[in-house]
């Protein structure tokens, strides 16, 4: 149950970012059956196109998918990455695709109301609001993320998500991305460059991102991580509540229609 409260406000977040003015030329949300498709609309092979899949057995699943690469939506160029929780027979549905990669990854769920005390820290937070701000906003995480004209990009959108940033000074040192669904929060994008981190900085943009959200109303908030950073994340109040299993497969070109017909 609480790993469907993870991907549950997880889909609803990318829906949100597909709202935003920012994601015009970015990605597209389309609904093919039981799959959310968020088409990528950059550089071809730069990011995957992004399909979470809800269906309620593998029959499902499958079909939704099939419906999904028969879209005439997204470019060619690009991989598919297949979303799903993680469950014995969706995954053995996953894997007669013969994808060419698989991964499973921890969802994590913290109740804002229980959660620690926040320690003291040497940096400053605030919720990143100007231009100015969100232009170092986007050189920022566009360095960690390798990523500086494409899918960073929403960071530049306002209203369907909060950046909280940590400052030394006037320096933009961490940020961290709250996208709320409901009671629940998502808390995405915790970047740190490479020659900031160890210092705190990361924490402090956490707790103050999870402080955050409780003022919004959000009785929860959730994320995603690697196996390496669920004792990190364990210091903040989130536990481990489901697993999700990605899978991608390359989406064929299309072939040009025959002579004569369109």
């Amino acid at each position: 149950m609480n790993g469907q409260i993870v991907w549950d406000a997880a889909v609803s977040g990318w829906r949100r970012l597909a709202q935003l003015p920012s994601a015009d030329g970015v990605f597209t949300w389309e609904q093919q059956g039981d799959a959310d498709c968020f088409w990528w609309a950059g550089r071809p092979g730069k990011i995957a196109h992004q399909l979470f899949l809800s269906a309620p057995s593998s029959e499902a699943m499958t079909r939704s998918i099939r419906l999904a690469l028969d879209s005439p939506t997204p470019q060619d160029g690009c991989d598919l990455s297949l979303r799903i929780l993680d469950r014995p027979d969706l995954a053995a549905a996953l894997d007669e695709l013969h994808p060419t990669s698989t991964n499973t990854a921890p969802l994590m769920l913290c109740d804002l109301a229980d959660r620690p005390p926040s320690p003291p820290s040497e940096f400053t937070t605030a919720i990143i609001s100007n231009s100015e701000e969100r232009a170092r906003l986007l050189r920022m995480v566009g360095g960690v993320y390798d990523d500086p004209d494409g899918l960073t990009g929403f960071f530049h959108g306002t209203g369907a998500a909060d950046i909280v940033g940590a400052f030394e000074g006037d320096t933009l040192v961490a940020s961290a991305t709250v996208i709320t669904a409901g009671h629940t929060a998502n808390l995405w994008s915790v970047a740190t460059p490479q020659e900031e981190r160890g210092r705190g900085a990361a924490s402090a943009v956490v707790a103050a991102a999870l402080a955050h959200a409780a003022t919004t109303g959000c009785s929860q908030a959730a994320l995603g991580t690697s196996d390496e950073l669920v004792p990190w994340y364990t210091r903040f109040g989130f536990t481990k509540v489901a697993r999700e299993r990605t899978a991608t497969i390359s989406k064929p070109a299309q072939a040009e229609p025959p002579p004569g017909r369109v």
